[in-house]
């Protein structure tokens, strides 16, 4: 045993790096305001950007690069960075990521791409469509992070495997699509949130490097990948969903849906409605906590919703929408 006045080793922590995902040859105004968003509000101490080289040149990424300083673009080579890895699937995650990318698999490209750079740097991953509304320093005290937010179908639920392992989503899709189309909803899904599935989802989590869950993730993504045509989450949220049932980490800290997820899928459409201002007001008293570090807006239906497509139009609508009033600080 050392002296009594040694200092005491410190565990590892999440480190103040941002993570973001694109691999695509276009880069939308949304994406730009989520990395603009972490810049302007969250304090970081880098931002990294995981690209394809296609991206340079593309106007909204040209523009981050010269207003976000502490920007690190970096082209995605999953080759090298599986043999830093040195994991003992490495060979089927290369395949993994052929197999996806043939399919046109881009979710599950990004569910591997990010998880792999945690493992090997450690950061704080976003999607890119969230908006950031504060400091991430409370939750940079752990070894690591996940969120949740409430669905319909968890892992649990889908394994299930028999024919009526969805007998109860039937009424519980009706009342969600129901309450996403009216300023009264969100007061009404809130009371009847505790009916749906309260589950663990890979958009917004945080990690040290080499934390043991990322590695468990990535050991099973090598395992499950040929059946990712059978269910859209398989290879991302589902797979923490299983770990966090099998086993307990200890440094991890499973967030509440308040923190990232006010509004869970469907519901996001709430974000996107033109209403009055005083509804407006309202709604955001309601949904944004002191607490909520981002909101995750769920990047699904978009062409059905009103998204602004530059700063011009993110202001006009910044008092009668939700969505814009959130991301205008982003570019004020």
């Amino acid at each position: 045993m050392g002296p009594a006045n040694a200092p005491h080793s410190r565990s590892p922590s999440v480190p103040n790096r941002f993570v973001f995902v694109w691999d695509d040859r276009f880069f939308p105004y949304t994406a730009y305001l989520a990395i603009r968003s972490v810049a302007r509000r969250a304090a970081p101490e880098s931002i990294v950007l995981l690209k394809t080289p296609a991206l340079d040149g593309v106007p909204n990424f040209e523009r981050l690069r010269r207003e976000v300083d502490c920007l690190h673009p970096i082209d995605i080579d999953l080759p090298a960075w599986l043999e830093e890895a040195n994991l003992p699937c490495s060979a089927q995650l290369q395949a993994a990521h052929a197999f996806l990318a043939q399919r046109n698999s881009y979710a599950a490209v990004s569910d591997l791409l990010r998880t792999l750079f945690l493992h090997l740097r450690g950061g704080i991953y976003l999607d890119t469509d969230t908006i950031a509304l504060r400091p991430f320093q409370p939750l940079l005290g752990s070894g690591g992070f996940v969120a949740e937010e409430h669905i319909l179908v968890d892992s649990r639920t889908y394994r299930q495997g028999s024919r009526l392992r969805y007998w109860r989503t039937a009424p519980l899709t009706l009342a969600r699509d129901i309450c996403s189309r009216f300023g009264w909803g969100v007061g009404v899904f809130q009371l009847i949130a505790p009916l749906y599935r309260r589950a663990v989802h890979n958009a917004t989590m945080g990690f040290h490097a080499r934390h043991p869950l990322t590695r468990d993730i990535l050991l099973r993504f090598a395992e499950r990948y040929p059946d990712s045509p059978k269910r859209y989450p398989l290879l991302g949220p589902d797979i923490i969903q299983d770990l966090l049932a099998e086993q307990r980490y200890e440094d991890l800290v499973v967030l509440p849906p308040r923190c990232f997820s006010p509004l869970g899928p469907v519901m996001t459409f709430q974000y996107f409605h033109v209403r009055p201002e005083r509804v407006v007001d309202r709604l955001q008293r309601r949904l944004i906590g002191d607490d909520t570090y981002a909101i995750h807006w769920s990047n699904n239906g978009t062409i059905a919703k009103v998204v602004p497509t530059d700063d011009g139009e993110l202001r006009r609508l910044a008092a009668r929408q939700l969505f814009s009033r959130l991301a205008a600080p982003a570019v004020c």
